[in-house]
């Protein structure tokens, strides 16, 4: 395909200032790539790390810390966004290490990882997962979690001190917090309908959604957004019919992304939780998009699509500006799955 005839440059507009990015035409094709991606540490037999879009996308800022599996097992990457540039992060060929989240001042990622387990899960046979901590630069690798079953879903308070998740230790799943001073954990579920999972922690620091697991018509599991109370522990229901999942709050914790599982491929839907009504955000008619998370500005959303979620999945991460969602150009495409988009604060 020709270069030129491929792609457009659009101008997106926010707050008076206006950052020229180049867009894929159509936004669901992938222009091939040969060059191989950047990434340190390169050292001999380290994983290929993911394919980024050649030429990278201009006019973007921030960082991406993200889950690969490119090379078979999943590692953790950070993507500069200005320079196109990927960092591997804590790599090591023998763990398991997933859904990375910034901490509030950008210092710290915490992520879940089985690295150093014992055992098998209770469901699954696989080692059980527990959080750790590492800092922004790859160092001071720390264990945050311990005991039997597995943890997971991070998502930090915004006073950086703690940092609520999701575990299986003492019932199907549930959410708990956990303090990084004393390692301090406190059950915040108890033993909804199926399993609470996916918290995602609002920016005020009162409240938290997270997807819940729900029995539905003709006794089929469904999962809903829920929101949980941190100082009463009381959950508020947000239905959704069909179904929703992978919470993400806006900045100012006044509208809430999640993937609505109504229809195939899913789409994002938004809501607005003062006047609680819901529209479609980013649906793409051959395209699932699932796992947002929003800029600190507000201003864009990263995402992953797929064509196939279900039959061999092929996550390639994505970004949208929020006042044009239609318009989302790929940052990744090739082989392996790109998850679980975190932008630094």
């Amino acid at each position: 395909m020709n270069s030129s005839r491929a792609q457009k440059k659009v101008l997106a507009c926010f707050a008076g200032v206006c950052l020229g990015v180049v867009v894929c035409s159509a936004c669901r094709e992938t222009p091939a790539d040969t060059t191989p991606s950047p990434t340190t540490p390169d050292s001999p037999g380290a994983a290929p790390p993911p394919d980024l879009i050649r030429p990278f996308p201009t006019g973007l800022r921030g960082e991406l810390v993200f889950q690969s599996d490119r090379g078979g097992r999943t590692e953790l990457y950070r993507l500069d966004l200005a320079a196109g540039r990927l960092t591997a992060l804590a790599a090591s060929p023998a763990s398991r290490d997933e859904v990375p989240r910034w901490s509030p001042d950008g210092t710290q990622i915490v992520f879940k990882s089985d690295r150093g387990s014992v055992g098998t899960a209770p469901h699954g046979g696989r080692p059980d997962l527990h959080l750790w901590l590492v800092r922004a630069d790859g160092t001071g690798l720390r264990r945050l979690t311990d005991g039997p079953g597995s943890d997971g879903d991070p998502s930090w308070m915004p006073d950086g001190r703690s940092i609520v998740f999701t575990s299986n230790r003492d019932s199907r799943g549930d959410i708990y917090r956990v303090w990084l001073t004393d390692g301090r954990i406190e059950r915040l579920t108890r033993n909804l309908a199926g399993r609470a999972i996916m918290p995602a922690v609002a920016p005020d620091g009162r409240r938290a959604a997270f997807a819940g697991q729900t029995l539905v018509r003709r006794k089929f599991w469904q999962y809903q957004i829920y929101l949980l109370d941190l100082t009463s522990g009381e959950a508020q229901l947000l239905p959704t019919p069909g179904g929703a999942c992978w919470p993400a709050w806006s900045p100012d914790g006044r509208r809430l992304l999640s993937v609505g599982l109504d229809e195939e491929p899913s789409a994002l839907i938004l809501r607005d939780l003062a006047t609680n009504t819901r529209q479609p955000f980013v649906a793409h008619p051959k395209l699932w998009s699932y796992y947002p998370d929003w800029s600190s500005n507000g201003q864009f959303v990263a995402f992953s699509v797929s064509p196939a979620h279900h039959k061999g999945e092929d996550w390639d991460l994505a970004i949208t500006p929020v006042v044009r969602p239609h318009q989302f150009m790929r940052l990744t495409h090739g082989a392996g799955n790109d998850r679980l988009p975190d932008w630094k604060p």
